[in-house]
């Protein structure tokens, strides 16, 4: 896997803090989560990839060009960059917004209305083309905001929390666009609160607190998996069944006697399958089945219980 972005003992430094010495490496071709709860440094980190902030201790390169060399700028023209703008002081149609800013970003003349058309109409805002998009809602300005980021086919694309103001809907549409991006060889670095809607596309993770790397790797290293909380009606022989699933490749966590529930990880829905034959064999009517959400609490877990098996 070849490395196309490192941060190489990066440090940044506050009156009152400092973010860093931090090193980690994004893999080309890959979906990669920056998360940290607030205050961490994402914004930080990505603001002085994106060549926002100049001034830092270390080096960050991409594609092995310096983002402080004098040919910082090839690597602008690569790269795609979603946050959410407001465009309230933008008195001007949306069309003619996005043809004004592919003539920003590079994009040739004779593609510019192919493109604008088409992601316009990708995100449903084609209709309103016309419309001065200082106007549009929060949920029309998202979408205008995600045309930005992909309008040019960058090969990097950094996204800072896209699921803000969007339904389930585009937010799903906008988890399949990236899929397919990552299939076309493009790299991916996303930034999200809501871990739980993404984590099943993300390859590697780069965990940030209080300003430092707490974990680097890939998703099976970090073993963060689906979790479920299965309730059984009638008690059961919670060491026989633990032993089972073990040897069906599925961890088990927590029993509640008051419950009567047991927490467990399935990479697969193969697995959730063997799980129900052992109830249905054994007599054991379910309750209920509940997934539980990944978020920061549950990382935390994982790495501890990675820290405990090292």
């Amino acid at each position: 896997m070849k490395n196309l972005i490192v941060f190489d003992k990066f440090i940044k430094k506050f009156k009152s803090n400092a973010i860093g010495p931090i090193s980690f490496q994004i893999g080309k071709g890959r979906i990669s989560g920056l998360l940290g709860t607030s205050g961490s440094g994402k914004t930080v980190l990505l603001n002085s990839l994106l060549g926002i902030i100049k001034k830092y201790k270390g080096k960050i390169t991409i594609d092995n060009i310096k983002r402080k060399s004098p040919k910082y700028h090839k690597s602008n023209r690569v790269i795609g960059y979603y946050t959410q703008m407001d465009f309230a002081l933008h008195d001007i149609s949306a069309y003619n917004f996005l043809k004004d800013s592919c003539m920003i970003m590079g994009v040739k003349n004779n593609k510019v209305n192919e493109k604008v058309k088409y992601w316009m109409q990708y995100f449903d805002v084609w209709e309103h083309r016309k419309k001065k998009v200082k106007d549009f809602s929060w949920g029309m300005k998202n979408r205008m905001n995600l045309i930005l980021c992909f309008i040019k086919d960058p090969e990097i694309i950094i996204m800072d929390e896209p699921g803000a103001n969007l339904d389930s809907y585009w937010r799903n549409k906008v988890k399949n666009l990236l899929i397919e991006f990552k299939n076309q060889g493009k790299t991916i670095i996303i930034t999200v609160h809501n871990i739980d809607e993404i984590s099943d596309i993300i390859d590697d993770y780069v965990i940030l607190e209080n300003g430092k790397k707490i974990f680097e790797g890939s998703t099976d290293e970090l073993s963060l998996y689906p979790k479920y909380k299965i309730f059984i009606k009638d008690f059961f022989d919670v060491e026989a069944f633990r032993k089972y699933l073990l040897q069906e490749n599925i961890r088990s966590f927590k029993y509640d006697e008051v419950e009567n529930s047991l927490v467990i990880a399935a990479q697969t829905y193969r697995q959730i399958n063997y799980l129900f034959l052992y109830l249905i064999k054994n007599n054991l009517p379910l309750v209920n089945l509940v997934k539980l959400p990944i978020n920061m609490e549950s990382i935390h877990k994982a790495l501890e219980n990675r820290d405990i098996k090292n």
